[in-house]
C-alpha cells in the first residue's frame, strides 16, 4: 500500500484537510475534510495563534485518522497573519545557508514579528544576476508562534515535516496545473484575507496579504490601494494577465468587481480537480474551493 500525503491548512474557523496517494504514474484525491475549530484560535504573528489546545489536537487527530488513518506525517500550511514573508535583494551571494539567514535577518530586523534571535526564517533564491546580486523570498515566523504549532502537532502523534504559509500554498497547486503563462497576476480572496501575486517564469517578484471586509466597495478600495503600491515597482503588472482564486462562499459578482479593479479580463480558475484519479471522500465539503491550500500543501511531500 502506498503512503497518503496530508496536507492540513489552518484557518480561524477551523482545519482543511486533503489526502493524496500515488497510484503508479497518477495522483489519487483520497478525501478531504473539514473540522470546525471556530473560537479555538486568534492568529498573530507575535503572540502563540491557539487558546483552547485540547480542541485543537483532538480536532487535528480526528481529522487526520478519518483521511489516513495513523499516517504520521503532515504538511502543515499555516495562516499568512502568523508570520512574514518579504521579497528582497541581496547584493552578493551567501557563503552559506546560515550566513543568508544571519544576513537576511539583519537586513530585515525592523520589520520582523519578534526580535531576530526570536524568528525562524528560510529564504529560497529565485533569481540571480550577473552583477552578484540575488532575488529572494523570506518566510519569516517567531518561535513562540512556530514552536506551539510544532507542538500541538506532536501532541497529536504527528510530525509536520513541511511548513508554509497558505497564499504559498495556492500558488504551489495551480502553478504546475494550469497553463498560467510566464508572467501572471495570482489574486487569491477568501477567509477575509486578499493576496496578491506577481509571478514571472517562475519566481514571485512581488506578494502582499491583507485584511478585507467581505463586501464589494470595501474589496475594490483594498485591491485598488494594493495595486497603487504594486504598480509603483513592477508597472509592466498593468498588462499581465490575471487569475483569481475566489471563496466560492463569496457573494455577488466577483469576476466583475476583479476585472473592475484591474481594468482587464480576470480569469477565475476551475480547481480542475478532475484530473485526480478519483475523488473519495469529501467529508462534507462541497464546494471544494476551501481545501486547495492543503492539496497544494500535501502535494509539497510528494
Amino acid at each position: 500500500m502506498s503512503r497518503i500525503y496530508v496536507g492540513v491548512d489552518i484557518q480561524p474557523d477551523g482545519l482543511y484537510l486533503a489526502a493524496l496517494q500515488r497510484n503508479r504514474a497518477h495522483t489519487q484525491l483520497v478525501g478531504l475534510r473539514f473540522e470546525s475549530l471556530e473560537g479555538v484560535m486568534e492568529v498573530s504573528s507575535r503572540q502563540p495563534n491557539i487558546r483552547d489546545a485540547r480542541r485543537f489536537v483532538e480536532g487535528l487527530r480526528r481529522g487526520v485518522d478519518a483521511l489516513a488513518g495513523q499516517e504520521e506525517r503532515i504538511s502543515l500550511s499555516l495562516p499568512d497573519r502568523a508570520g512574514r514573508i518579504y521579497l528582497t535583494d541581496v547584493d552578493a551571494p551567501f557563503k552559506s545557508r546560515q550566513e543568508g539567514i544571519d544576513i537576511l535577518k539583519w537586513r530585515l530586523k525592523s520589520n520582523l514579528p519578534a526580535p531576530p534571535a526570536q524568528v525562524n526564517l528560510d529564504y529560497q533564491v529565485l533569481d540571480k544576476r550577473d552583477d552578484g546580486r540575488q532575488r529572494c523570498i523570506v518566510a519569516a515566523i517567531a518561535l513562540p508562534v512556530l514552536e506551539q504549532y510544532e507542538d500541538l502537532v506532536n501532541e497529536a502523534n504527528r510530525h509536520a515535516i513541511q511548513i508554509d504559509f497558505h497564499s504559498l500554498n495556492l500558488y504551489n497547486y495551480y502553478r504546475p496545473r494550469l497553463d498560467l503563462g510566464d508572467e501572471f497576476i495570482l489574486v487569491g480572496l477568501e477567509h477575509g484575507l486578499l493576496s496578491i501575486q506577481y509571478v514571472v517564469g517562475h519566481s514571485i517578484c512581488y506578494q502582499r496579504v491583507s485584511e478585507f471586509k467581505a463586501n464589494p466597495e470595501r474589496t475594490f478600495r483594498e485591491i485598488n490601494r494594493t495595486l497603487v503600491e504594486a504598480y509603483e515597482t513592477f508597472p509592466v503588472m498593468k498588462r499581465c494577465a490575471v487569475l483569481a482564486h475566489v471563496d466560492p462562499g463569496m457573494e455577488g459578482d466577483i469576476g466583475k468587481l476583479l476585472s473592475a479593479a484591474f481594468e482587464r479580463e480576470v480569469k477565475c480558475l476551475d480547481p480542475a480537480l478532475k484530473r485526480f484519479g478519483g475523488v473519495g471522500k469529501t467529508g462534507g465539503l462541497q464546494p471544494v474551493g476551501p481545501v486547495i491550500a492543503a492539496l497544494g500543501a500535501a502535494e509539497r511531500m510528494m
